[in-house]
Parts: C-alpha cells; structure tokens; sequence
C-alpha cells in the first residue's frame, strides 16, 4: 500500500511538472515574439511613434486581436481549472511521501547513532544479544574484586517486554551495577531527547518476529540444560574450566616456541589433556540430554530451563536479573571466593526469589504479574509497589502499543501498530512452568 501511494505522488508530481513547463514555454514564446517585434522598432522611434502610427480598425480590433485575447485567457483559466485540482487530488500523496521520508530518516539517523554507541555491547539491533562488554566488579565498599565479560543482551525484542515510555525511561537511567550507562540527558548521559527517539525508532524498525522470538526460547532450551548440568555438577564443570585453562596455557607455550624447537613434550602434554577433557565433555552433554527429557514430562524442570534461558543472552528469561552472577557466569571464577557460584533465584539486578511463594497467594496472580510486569504506582503481591520505568518487564504480551510519538510508521505490516497481531515472549504453558519452578525455591508452594 505505501508502495502504490509513493507512486501516486510521483505520478502527480511529474503532471505538475508538465504543466508548470507548458506555462513557463508559453511565457517564454510570448516574451520572445514581443521582444522581436521591439527590435524591429529600434532606430524608428520618429516614423513609428504612437501618435503617428496608423492603428488596427475596429473590424482587426474586434476579431482578430480581441479572438487571440479570448482565447488565451480560456486557455490559461483551463489550464488552472485543471491543475489546481490535480495539485489538491495529489496532496495526500506528498504529505505521505514527506512522512516516509522523513520517518525513513529518523530511523537511519537512529541506526547511526546505534553503531556508534550499542552495538559495541548489544551488536545487530536484530540480533541475538551476548557480545561480552569488559566490566570491573567491585564490593559494597568499592574495593575492585574481579574484571569479567558481562553479556550485553539483545535488543531484537525488547519492544515486546517494554513500552516505548518504559524503554525510553532504561535508556534515560541506565541500569545500575551493571556496563548499562545512563544515555539521556535526565540521567546524566550525552544524549538529547530526541536521538533517543531516533535510536528507539531504529531498534522498532529491527524487532524480530513472534515466530523468531518463540524459536529462540525453545533453541535456548538447550544451552539452559547444559548450564544446569555444569551447576547440579559443579566440581565435575570446575575441572573442565581447569583443563580448558591449563589447554590455553600450553599451546600458548606451543605456538611462542622457536622455529625448530622441539615440542614434542608440549604436544604430548595438550594430548593428555585433551584426553581428559573430552570425557567430561561428553559426560556434561548427556546430562544436559537427560534433562531435556526430564523437562518434556516435569514443570518444575522446564520452568528451571526457561528461568535461565540463555537465548537471547538472557532476554527472554528470568536469570539475569534475579540470580546474581548469571550475566557474567560467575561459575568461571571458582579461584574467587567472592564470586560464590551462581545461585538461582538470588537476586541481582531484580528482588531475590527465594520464598516468592510468600509473595503472591496462588500461582495465578504471580502468573498475571510475569505476563504484564510493573505498572508505575500500581502495587502487585502482598509486598510489591510498583516501580516505573519497566523494572520487571511483561513477558506474556506485547507492551509497546503505547505509542505517544506515533514511530516507526514504515515496518509493513506492523504499521497498525508495533504490538498489532504479537503475543509476547513466551506462552502461558512457558509462564506456569516458570512460576511452578519459583515457587518450589522456598515457602510453601
């Protein structure tokens, strides 16, 4: 449809073009046959002056010149009788041309100022999220503890969990103890209101499908059976890391020998780690196999999974907020003893979730609070307020149908609306396992 109306405009415009040029030939003609004929005056002011030059006769004045007169005024007023409404049909058009291209500018003048200042954390606007940005951590009393690779998360469905205003509100403020750093001017950031406008046009135009978004739950599913798997096995996971590291260290060794040297010790060395790295390997991807099943039949089990969805880097699942240490798998750092290995439910950036049953009465409220999230001043369970600017995001439906800057206009067949036809992160089945799963961390279920 935006396709056939760019094409209305052009069309009319190039009408008005035409006529415009007709007139300007006709003006142009007009002004060169009288300023042929001034020529032919030049030198015979005398013999041709006004007084003394024999004039047309009534008969000539009143045909000919007075038929010309008429008939170039009808031709002139007809011209204008068709062009102006012509001009008025092809209104509509233009306006929607100018629209297109001024929203197609906002959104590229977004896509530049995303490159320059998220993709280095988030990567692609559309895409899976996790690209590792360097974050120092420090104690509560600002004494540095560890530098570790925190996963930046994708922002390809972030208009699904968030409302514009939410959204807007994250950039503004940033996100605390976390790489997040204030971007608009309200939080101290470099920012103006209106390029934070831009990047969120830019990051609308980019959101993945339904369908894209619910085959990545399911394909994280995977990576979640393998991180549980290391957990529930710690000790054997902590060896792995060891080797791994010990693996790194000899063929740094191998690769920084001298031309000609003898490595042989060095390569039987990595073989001999390589040996009993494998097994463990194997032994954690069965594990994680077994799991898989297991959650096909126990809620508790898929809501485990899904609770700590890696898709996405943590998007679409509960983990990074509400377990400590998951954004930067904390579990890598077993030498550290003030990074203790991740624990679910902990809590980080979001409440701890340890006894959450206490919180809510029955399984279905909590469950209609992961499908909207906060509401700004509106309470939720028995001890919740309500804060804004999208601390908890709805996971089961679409929130960004408020619109107030009426953007992005131009994304097919989400013009209706971001939200138009789009049913959230995860399902209701997906929700009741995960709340199964939260209340079975503490109290009574």
């Amino acid at each position: 449809m935006e396709t056939a109306t760019l094409i209305a405009a052009n069309t009319q415009r190039q009408i008005g073009y035409v006529i415009v040029g007709i007139v300007l030939i006709a003006m142009a003609t007009y002004w060169l046959f009288n300023w042929i004929e001034g020529r032919n005056e030049a030198g015979s002011e005398i013999e041709l002056a006004a007084n003394r030059k024999p004039h047309m006769s009534d008969e000539e004045m009143e045909t000919k010149r007075l038929d010309l007169s008429l008939t170039s005024g009808l031709v002139t007023l007809t011209i204008i009788a068709i062009a102006l409404p012509l001009y008025w049909l092809g209104e509509p058009g233009r306006h929607s041309g100018l629209v297109e291209f001024t929203d197609d500018q906002f959104v590229r003048q977004g896509e530049e100022i995303y490159a320059e200042n998220c993709a280095q954390c988030h990567g692609s606007a559309n895409g899976d999220g996790g690209l590792a940005a360097d974050f120092s951590l420090v104690d509560g009393s600002g004494v540095y503890v560890e530098q570790v690779q925190w996963q930046a998360p994708s922002l390809a469905a972030v208009l699904d969990r968030y409302s514009y205003d939410e959204f807007k509100y994250i950039l503004n403020y940033g996100r605390q103890n976390s790489p997040m750093p204030a971007w608009g001017g309200p939080g101290g950031g470099p920012m103006t209101d209106q390029q934070l406008d831009k990047v969120i046009a830019y990051i609308a135009h980019e959101q993945k499908s339904s369908e894209e978004i619910a085959k990545g739950v399911l394909d994280g599913l995977n990576g979640a059976a393998l991180a549980k798997a290391r957990g529930d096995n710690y000790d054997l996971y902590t060896r792995q890391l060891q080797l791994e590291a010990e693996l790194s260290e000899v063929q740094h060794d191998i690769d920084d020998a001298p031309e000609g040297a003898d490595t042989s010790a060095l390569e039987a060395a990595k073989t001999a780690i390589l040996d009993e790295h494998g097994p463990i390997v194997d032994e954690l991807a069965a594990l994680a196999d077994e799991i898989l099943v297991m959650s096909e039949s126990d809620s508790v089990v898929l809501g485990e999974l899904l609770f700590n969805n890696p898709a996405a880097a943590g998007a679409y699942g509960c983990a990074r907020c509400h377990s400590a240490g998951w954004s930067y798998n904390a579990n890598a750092f077993p030498e550290n003893p003030l990074l203790p290995q991740i624990e679910n439910g902990s809590g980080g950036f979001g409440p701890g979730l340890i006894g959450v049953a206490d919180q809510f009465e029955t399984a279905a409220s909590m469950e209609g609070f992961i499908v909207t999230g906060t509401k700004d001043g509106v309470a939720y369970g028995r001890f919740g307020q309500g804060d804004g600017g999208g601390q908890m995001p709805g996971f089961g439906a679409c929130w960004a149908e408020d619109n107030p800057l009426d953007f992005p206009r131009i994304q097919g067949d989400r013009i209706a609306g971001h939200c138009e036809g789009r049913s959230g992160i995860l399902t209701t089945d997906q929700i009741a396992a995960i709340v199964a799963y939260e209340r079975s961390l503490g109290g009574e279920g």
